[in-house]
């Protein structure tokens, strides 16, 4: 977002003013994402002694260049996707997509989000927020702008950054990130996605969609995050329908403004122009946190308590996708309250965390709830897996959707779920469920007793869970289940 000069003197004198009044803090907050903001609401609880350090944009990345975007173009290409396979007695075949008119609409939403998110700032951003680059000299004292500020606590909240190999720097120029590709004016006509995990997947099946030709490279089979080696097949297997895929090493050997010459494990894919989604790492550079005096790990990150976010024993705090931890909205959010509430006070509190739950918007629906597979193969834990396949399920039939595969994890003692992965339509939905039995405790034979109805996506799930409590110590049929608790059965 580009500052017009007399916004930039105003800001720059309003900077100024806040850094007068800022000489020594209660807390300081470095980033204005959604843990410096989640921070920000627990620390102006308690006190008026903070300031919020963001060098900008503002507006997070979540609702700028990640969440919110992405998923209004996978919305776009997910209608698109409908009409062209709508179901006989609907011609539909004559379909124009005008890719400029759905960047110009996802640019639109994407701006809406972010002007609700700065509407939340309104009320302290005047007074509080210094916009800027912080770096520790110690670890109470920091450089931002060239001044020096002191504060009891300090709150590390700087977020996340497109991440691109050393290798490939020559070719920045040429080439999108996750952050980049929104500003697009039009789709190419051909596209390299190089890295499968969430954010790869995702761009690559809603670009196929509208009209770009897509070949994705990743060295694993990990698609979406999928840690299940049968889910995973089950996923690529959909994916390698409508793109072509190669998991081996990616090498770009060429990058200009007339394409992309991409190798993969002999294999060459030419394309308009590549996407890296190979991840985005913890936003730290310039923080000085080798200056804090601990140890830091291949990443350039402190050891920190997962359950108080507290560096060793020291006044700082490391909070959302800054401490590389659960890269995840909500996880953020918690973070940075998590942190605030800790800085506020003399001793840390232990908090105990939401039961994991990660979702990639493909369609059908990635998701990971609670333990993932790879967790629970390692040899530490005795359990079962309950299956449940899509391709003939009643109302998956009814949407036209032809594959799928559920995986729900559970003690073979006792039943009790411990956790699924999934490749699903409407996997969001069965993964919140999911996730709210593991909360909540639950076994499979718990889950069996809940009403489904018919015809629905959620008898899927009772599937599952009715296949993993056979395999359980438990009692195994529903009858015996759903018994009468109060009555004697005679």
């Amino acid at each position: 977002m580009d500052f017009p000069r007399a916004a930039l003197y105003a800001e720059r004198i309003g900077n100024e003013r806040v850094m007068k009044t800022a000489q020594h803090l209660d807390v300081a907050i470095l980033g204005a994402g959604t843990a410096g903001l989640s921070a920000q609401r627990e620390v102006a609880r308690h006190t008026d002694k903070y300031r919020v350090i963001d060098p900008g944009p503002l507006g997070t990345a979540c609702a700028r260049a990640a969440c919110m975007p992405s998923k209004a173009l996978i919305e776009v290409a997910g209608l698109c996707h409908g009409i062209r396979h709508a179901p006989r007695g609907l011609d539909a075949t004559r379909l124009d997509v005008d890719t400029a008119d759905v960047m110009r609409h996802v640019r639109a939403l994407r701006d809406r989000f972010v002007d609700g998110v700065l509407a939340g700032m309104r009320d302290w951003q005047d007074t509080h927020y210094i916009r800027g680059r912080a770096q520790f000299i110690d670890p109470q004292t920091l450089d931002v702008n060239g001044a020096r500020l002191t504060a009891e606590r300090v709150i590390v909240a700087t977020g996340s950054a497109p991440g691109l190999p050393e290798p490939w720097t020559r070719f920045r120029d040429h080439l999108l990130d996750s952050d980049r590709i929104f500003e697009l004016r039009e789709l190419p006509g051909s596209l390299a996605v190089i890295g499968l995990g969430p954010v790869g997947i995702e761009l690559a099946q809603a670009l196929q969609r509208l009209g770009t030709a897509v070949t994705g490279v990743d060295p694993g089979r990990n698609v979406g995050g999928l840690t299940d080696p049968a889910v995973q097949e089950c996923a690529i297997d959909a994916f390698s329908r409508s793109m072509t895929l190669h998991f081996a090493a990616a090498e770009i050997e060429h990058a200009d403004d007339h394409g992309v010459r991409i190798s993969a494990d002999g294999a060459t894919v030419q394309a308009e122009t590549a996407l890296v989604a190979t991840g985005r790492p913890p936003a730290i550079d310039g923080l000085g946190l080798d200056r804090l005096g601990v140890p830091l790990n291949d990443r350039g990150l402190p050891e920190f308590d997962a359950h108080t976010l507290q560096v060793g024993d020291l006044p700082v705090f490391i909070a959302g996708d800054a401490n590389g931890s659960r890269p995840l909205l909500h996880e953020a959010a918690d973070e940075g309250r998590i942190a605030a509430w800790n800085a506020l006070r003399d001793e840390p509190t232990c908090f105990e965390r939401r039961t994991p739950l990660a979702i990639t918007f493909t369609a059908p629906n990635i998701a990971r709830v609670g333990a993932r597979f790879a967790e629970l193969d390692d040899g530490t834990a005795d359990f079962v897996t309950g299956a449940a396949r899509f391709e003939g399920q009643g109302r998956a039939r009814m949407m036209g959707v032809t594959t799928g595969l559920m995986h729900v994890y559970a003690a073979r003692e006792d039943g009790r779920v411990l956790g699924a992965e999934l490749f699903a339509p409407a996997g969001e939905h069965l993964a919140h469920l999911l996730a709210w039995a593991i909360s909540a405790g639950m076994s499979v034979h718990e889950l069996m007793r809940m009403p489904y109805y018919h015809p629905v996506l959620e008898e899927a799930l009772r599937t599952a869970v009715r296949d993993a409590a056979k395999r359980t110590d438990g009692p195994a049929d529903a009858a015996e289940s759903m018994r009468c608790r109060d009555y004697p059965v005679h």
